[in-house]
Parts: C-alpha cells; structure tokens; sequence
C-alpha cells in the first residue's frame, strides 16, 4: 500500500532532516491530478490513471491505485510530464516503470543543470508484449546537492507508443531493482529493388523468444510506391542456419518490380533473400513431441483469435490470426489472417495466408458474413450465397472489406475501405450478420472510447453504416446469432463476448472472458431478457466464433486455446476442438452448454478401458499404464450422493466435485453445476490442452497442460464411484493412426 503523496516543498524541507536511510517519494500518482507537476499534451490525460485505460492490454505491477500512463489518448498520442525542482539528496532514484522500449520516444529523463544525465525506458520495442511495470534504479550519487527534474516523455505514434510510471523515490537503498535500461534506436534501413521472378520470397527464420531483442524488425515489401507485404521478423547473420523458413507469398506481384526495406545492421541481408515458385516445408514440423495430436495448431508461427469462420461447397474455412515468422508470446499481434480448410471438422489443410500487414495496418480479428443479395460493386459475378469478410485494420483502427471470387482460396479488399471509420479508441473486432426481420446487415463492434462497449450498427449493402446503439461493459471478440428459448420457446438473440464492469442491478464489478446474455433484438437495439452469465470456464479459451452456414444447422465454436505452451516447437498456441453449443433448461432456466461435435468420435480407437462399476481405487489400478502423451477422449459417469465427492487428476491439473455444494472446480476455481442422479464427464486429452465438459456441457473447461508436466496421465479420486467408464485412445489428424 503506497503512502500519501505530500506535497513537494514539504519534501523538499523534510529531505534536510531525515535520516539517510528514509526514501524520500518524488511522486507516487495516487491524487487527482498530476499536480505539482507540469502536463503538457494529450498522452497522459488529465490525472493520473487509475490502471488499465480503454483499449490498452492489462497493466500490472504498479503500487496502489494511480501511475503515469500515457495510453490516455492511444499509441497515437503525445504528451510529456515534468517534475517540480528538486535536490538530489540520496545514492539513489528507484521507480517503476514499463510500456514502450524507445530511446528518445518513450523514455524517463533525469536532468541536472539542464542536461540530461540518466534516462530509461520500458522493455517493449514489437507488437505483443506486456504492460508489467519493473522495478529500476539510476545511481545519482554524483549529483549530490544539485537540483534536478524528471522529465517522462511520450514521444511516438507507432507500436508500444505508451510508457508507464509509478514509485518515483530518492533512496539509498536500491532494493531488488534492476539497473534502468536505456532503449533501443532502430539501426538503419537498407533497402534493395528486385523484380518478383518466383511464387514465393524464401525468408530465414530466428525465433525470436525474448521480445526485447532490437534485432526483431520490419520487412517491409513496397509494390507501386505503397506498402503491399510487411512483417517484423529476425534473420540469420551471415553464414548461419535459420530455425526455420517461411514462404512469404508474393504471387500477386509476380513479375512486377517492387522494394524491401529492412533495419539492421547486416548490410547484406537483403542481397541473401531469393525467390521461389514453391513453399519450403519441413516434413517433420508436424513431428514434434509436444504437437497436438487432435486439435489444430499451425505448421509454423503463432496463432491466436479465431476469426471469420463459415461453411461453403463442402469446406469449412477456418481462418486465425497469424504470425508465420515468431513463436514467442509477444508475437501475438503482428497480425495476418492464417487459413485452414476441412471436410469434417477434424483434419485440416493449411492453405495461403489470405490477409496481410500492408499500408492500412495489420489485419485484427473479424467475421465472414453470407450474402445472399446481390449488392453491386461488392459481389458482382459471383454465385450467392457468397462469404464476405470484416476486418479490423489498424492505421488507424477501422472496419475493412474483403470478398473472394475463387471459393475462398483469395481475398480482394473492397477498394471503399474502409467501411467503418475510426468510431473510439481501439475499435476492433467486427461480428456481422444478416437480420432478417429488419432485412439489414448488423455490425457489433468493440469501441473502447469512453470505457468498454459493443456498438450496434447496420447496413444494407455492406459499404454504408450507421451506429444505432450502444451497450457498456463489453469488450473484445463479440458473437451474436439467434437461440429459441428452452423454457418459454421464445426466439431471442444470444450477445456473446467479454465483459468487465458492474452489469446492471448488480453491487459488484465482475470480469468474464467468456459470457452471454439472451435478448431481444429489434434490428437497432438489445433488449436483455437475462442477466450477463459466465459461458465457457476457460482459462484456455478466447477469441471464439461460430461457423457460419453450418450446413447441418448447428452453432459450432471454436475457441483460441489461449495460454497453451509448445516448447522448442515451431509454432505456438492451439484451437480448442470445435464445440456445438446448445441452450438447455437447466433448474428453470436457459443455459448455453458446450460439448465437442459428434465427429470427434470418429477420431477413437479401441478403447483401452471400458467398464462399469468400478471403485477409483480400480479405475486407477487398471489406468496405471497408460503412457502420459497418450492422446484420449475419457467419458465416464459418477454414481453420486451428497458425502460422495469426485477428484479426476491430469497430470498437474486437478479437477474437483463437491457434491454437497454442486460445484466443479479447477485447480480452486469453483462454479455450480446441477446434476440428477448421476454426474457425467468428458475429458479431452492431448499434448498441450484439456478439455473437460461437465453434466452435458453445463460446465466447460480448456486449460494448458504438457504430457512432461508432473502428475499422472489420469488419475481419480474422491468417493463416488464409477459407474461407466470408457477411455479411447485418439488417432493422430495428421497421420490417421493413433
């Protein structure tokens, strides 16, 4: 807990009496303003900010409740605080401090006499990252008894444009701090015209997982004078063998002349780049020990949100957001639009990249929606119903078009674009669908402006919108698709998203990152009929959507199994199995219920346990031989009663039924569940992710987990005992064996 800031000319006074081991607080951002020190600009608002600010990642590891942040106005804006005059009267200035790694641009100056002679800086220089404050010091003791200020400055526009401070003391006593470091400058372009004589251009690949590395930069390809291809990336010196490649595809350019531009300082890296007419694959990518066996995850790169998934002519398209050339966590948001193609859900076929980094931005997350109008000068010539694709360019952040005209192989942007301007801050995230009681398109929109909300609006042609309301609290990622009531037979609309805030009529602020509220729906406005309800449990499930046009007419979602962990693997991060949601009548009341489709049964092999009535005593006897990267479907019914209680364990994770309160936990994390009888369960186990699916799906569960984590490969526990048990071993997607 941070003590109250006093004001300066008291420190200042009190400094010629304390004792030399006391701190002395320089600032600690706990007021309403910033007062006594100067603000100029937007960046860092009018009073410090009380944490995380609309659109920005969560920040942590400030003191109290107030830093300087200057995220106020977005990466875009700019802005400088200066401190009162003071004497350097200790060995030491100590602070927090995060945000953007840029010497000169997001930077903490200490000045003496005029001149600047410290300065420091966050550790983020690359999309991604993290908003966690560090703990560093500048030894000042050769400035003892000269006045000085601290100046913290906001000087960038582009990525990790920000910087965050808190707990700026004199102190002899620099504590576990870290020395302040000083912030990378970009090294220098080198550029090289070449002509595109191939399909694709051959880039060497470093990993890259310390996402401080200067070396982490843009490539850049320029076609016509405009930025058509860009990605960050880490080539090899000279001489040395990359970890792997990626085939960047430049068809669309092939025999034009076009410029790459580069920072670094390897002059030759460019001149080493060749082109090629085909990808350059490692058959044994697929091969690694900690590779999923059932669930998708990328050739290569780094894969999170699930965007824009549909049905058409015998395929589903499912489309992610994409980093071909980085595995590491801060890779996250150098986004492209990956794309993978299935005929049952199950085995999935990488085909081409279909959105790129170019001039407008990075490609964020988004929806397809199926046209069934014809709508000149968006699907002219091509057979309806068609798929269109929303998207969330970033430069600045507004709403994008692309349509294909080769059954989803292509993409062209609409040449409008984009279709929805700037509306807030960080507007991201499109879900578009056809409402066809009011005959329009409707968007729902993240806008950060102002505080978390999802704004409606609508369009009858895909090009021209209109905002038509407006409902706080939600963030990030929304679904939205019609439901019938269970319990009244009512057709309603479910809104699915995140939410954080006090939801309306209740007396506490709540956070979900999977949640859903029925409503009605009118074309313009959401008219809840229920309060805001968790959905699925997580914590490895996000930036969900449903496929559209699923031709057997089911809500199916598939989820980023965010958090999963793929060491020494070439690519990182998952999907969760594809889900088939359904509302029951669960103790009087609709509730969304999650279980893996019926396909994934077809993935089963001869099932190494099936039994009934056994005690878990007996159940682990008979399961203690099953290796632990064993890839399993486990469905398993408990006899239960109030004294009679469940444990399942999966090597480090640990499931948990109370059954006098009716809770399932994981790992202590508890939410209600209302069985009849008996309890059932499904448990996904694969290499990286679990799954677990509760009483029909009331509750869902998808958390990380290695088959080399400590624990047993599965293991139960408690009193109840099994009813019916059958543990299948699953067949690899890519291999069809087990």
């Amino acid at each position: 807990m941070k003590s109250p800031s006093l004001p300066f000319s008291f420190l200042l006074l009190a400094s010629t009496v304390l004792h030399a081991a006391d701190d002395i607080s320089l600032a600690d951002f706990e007021g309403d303003s910033y007062a006594p020190w100067v603000v100029e600009g937007k960046a860092f608002g009018g009073a410090p900010a009380r944490g995380t600010l609309p659109g920005q990642m969560k920040v942590e590891g400030y003191v109290g409740g107030g830093l300087a942040n200057s995220f106020a106005g977005g990466d875009r804006a700019k802005g400088r605080l200066v401190s009162p005059e003071f004497q350097v009267s200790r060995k030491y200035v100590r602070f927090l401090i995060g945000g953007g790694g840029w010497k000169e641009q997001t930077v903490m100056h200490l000045r003496v006499d005029g001149k600047t002679v410290r300065s420091a800086t966050g550790r983020n220089i690359r999309s991604g990252g993290s908003e966690k404050l560090s703990a560093a010091w500048w030894d000042v003791e050769e400035f003892a008894g000269r006045r000085a200020v601290i100046e913290i400055i906001d000087d960038r526009e582009g990525t990790w444009g920000h910087i965050n401070v808190d707990q700026i003391v004199l102190t002899d006593d620099k504590g576990d701090a870290s020395p302040a470091i000083h912030g990378v400058e970009m090294p220098g372009g080198i550029t090289r015209r070449v002509k595109v004589d191939g399909d694709f251009l051959q880039l060497p690949v470093m990993r890259n997982p310390d996402r401080e590395r200067p070396d982490f930069q843009r490539l850049e390809l320029s076609a016509g004078g405009r930025v058509v291809r860009y990605l960050h990336v880490v080539m090899p010196a000279a001489g040395r063998q990359p970890d792997f490649w990626y085939s960047l595809d430049v068809r669309a350019f092939k025999g034009r002349e076009v410029e790459l531009r580069y920072a670094s300082a390897d002059s030759g890296v460019l001149d080493r780049l060749a082109f090629g007419d085909r990808e350059i694959i490692d058959p044994a990518a697929y091969d690694g020990p900690h590779r999923p066996r059932f669930h998708f995850s990328p050739r290569i790169g780094w894969m999170n949100d699930i965007n824009g998934i549909y049905y058409q002519d015998g395929l589903y398209h499912l489309f992610y957001q994409y980093n071909p050339v980085a595995t590491a966590y801060g890779a996250g948001f150098d986004m492209h639009w990956g794309h993978s193609v299935s005929r049952d859900l199950l085995r999935w076929e990488e085909w081409p990249v279909v959105l790129f980094p170019e001039a407008t931005g990075k490609a964020y997350s988004g929806t397809t929606v199926m046209q069934h109008q014809p709508i000149p000068g968006v699907n002219d010539g091509v057979k309806l119903p068609a798929p269109a694709m929303f998207f969330t360019a970033t430069d600045p952040n507004s709403q994008h078009l692309a349509t294909t005209r080769d059954g989803g192989r292509t993409w062209q942007r609409h040449p409008g674009n984009p279709v929805v301007p700037p509306l807030g801050d960080g507007d991201r995230d499109p879900k578009v669908v056809w409402h066809e009681a009011s005959q329009h398109y409707v968007m729902v929109l993240y806008v950060g402006e102002g505080g978390d909300t999802y704004r409606f609006l609508r369009s009858k042609d895909l090009t021209k919108w209109e905002t038509t309301s407006v409902i706080p609290g939600w963030y990030e990622c929304p679904e939205f698709f019609p439901v019938k009531s269970p319990t009244t037979g009512e057709e309603l609309m479910l809104l699915y998203g995140c939410y954080r805030g006090t939801p309306p009529g209740a007396e506490k602020p709540v956070r979900y990152e999977s949640c859903y509220q029925l409503g009605r729906f009118d074309g313009k406005t959401f008219t809840p009929v229920t309060e805001i309800r968790p959905a699925h449990l997580g914590p490895a499930f996000y930036g969900a959507l449903v496929f559209m046009n699923e031709p057997q007419g089911r809500t199916v979602m598939m989820g980023w199994a965010r958090g999963t962990r793929f060491p020494d693997e070439p690519f990182n991060q998952c999907a969760t199995v594809p889900l088939e949601m359904k509302l029951r009548a669960i103790d009087g009341r609709d509730t969304l219920c999650y279980e893996p489709v019926a396909e994934i049964a077809a993935l089963r092999g001869t099932p190494l346990l099936a039994e009934k009535n056994l005690t878990t005593a007996q159940a682990n006897e008979k399961l203690a031989g099953v290796p632990k990267d064993a890839s399993l479907d486990v469905v398993v019914r408990f006899r239960q009663s109030p004294a009679a209680s469940v444990g399942v364990k999966v090597r480090g994770v640990h499931f948990q039924y109370d059954a006098a309160a009716k809770e399932i936990s994981l790992n202590g994390k508890s939410t209600a569940v209302h069985p009849s009888g008996t309890l059932d369960a499904r448990i996904l186990i694969d290499r990286g992710i679990i799954e677990a699916f509760w009483n029909g799906g009331e509750a869902a569960h998808a958390t990380g987990s290695l088959h080399t984590d400590d624990g047993p490969a599965l293991a139960f526990g408690g009193e109840a005992e099994i009813e019916e048990i059958t543990v299948h071993p699953m067949k690899d997607i890519r291999k069809g064996k087990e």
